[in-house]
């Protein structure tokens, strides 16, 4: 089993990715077996049918309801509470025993990434020998300007960082909503971050250049981020090398999984 959560900001496109992936895997191959789990209990709605969904055990508005809080406190709430159904979510997701398991995570970044929960419930889900991995989504519409690559780049690598047993992709979401130029930008910007330091500096003003450049120095430094892979699910682009980066992290059983 091959499990991979995906994580991003709101709006990013976790949701429609986390469908999108399911229905490529199991149409690339019919003997794959393929499952979404949608761990966002606020959801209202999701553009797939989730498999296993955490909305069987928390309903946001009952936890409003029996604690008084407002959806923002009662978000922080479910979120922590998803950790007295782990057994439960465990349980659905080893009587599939798929071969690989989707995950959506919430749509507020910090209530999966940043509470102590999330790095608990991605350590504990699956069962046995499972491999797991993030795919960390940046949203094409707001790194069009460095200010904004940077610090989706920064959150990005507070996410490796807190699930750093975990390996982690950077995937440029929603590609079909900008040009072929703009993402070759933004991709370069990933591998050659003198040219994210030079567009800062022709782009930015002020304390924003002063504080992007000084970020993108402590990137320089540490060298290399991961590839930042182009996917459009609307297009059905970059899907294939999703799957191919996957696989290269779980080091699969080729013969199986190509």
């Amino acid at each position: 089993m091959l499990l991979n959560y995906f994580i991003g900001t709101a709006g990013s496109g976790k949701s429609t990715i986390t469908g999108g992936m399911k229905d490529f895997v199991i149409n690339r191959n019919p003997d794959i077996t393929a499952i979404t789990v949608n761990l966002d209990p606020g959801a209202k709605s999701v553009p797939y049918t989730p498999d296993i969904d955490i909305r069987d055990y928390i309903i946001l508005d009952e936890v409003m309801e029996k604690y008084e809080l407002g959806p923002n406190g009662a978000m922080i709430l479910a979120s922590d509470l998803m950790v007295n159904y782990l057994d439960d979510l465990k349980d659905e997701i080893d009587e599939y025993n798929a071969d690989w398991v989707f995950v959506d995570t919430a749509g507020q970044l910090e209530l999966f990434a940043f509470r102590e929960t999330g790095p608990l419930i991605a350590s504990s889900l699956g069962f046995g020998s499972i491999q797991k991995s993030v795919s960390f989504l940046f949203d094409s519409n707001f790194v069009l300007r460095p200010n904004g690559f940077i610090s989706t780049l920064l959150l990005a690598a507070s996410v490796q960082f807190r699930f750093r047993d975990i390996s982690q992709i950077n995937v440029l979401s929603k590609v079909d909503l900008i040009d072929e130029d703009q993402i070759d930008m933004i991709v370069n910007w990933s591998q050659d971050f003198q040219a994210l330091e030079d567009s800062t500096n022709e782009r930015e003003s002020g304390l924003i250049r002063e504080l992007s450049m000084l970020i993108s120095d402590v990137f320089t430094q540490m060298g290399s981020t991961s590839e930042l892979i182009p996917i459009s699910i609307k297009e059905e682009h970059g899907l294939e090398l999703l799957f191919a980066y996957l696989q290269r992290i779980f080091d699969s059983d080729k013969s199986k999984f190509y």
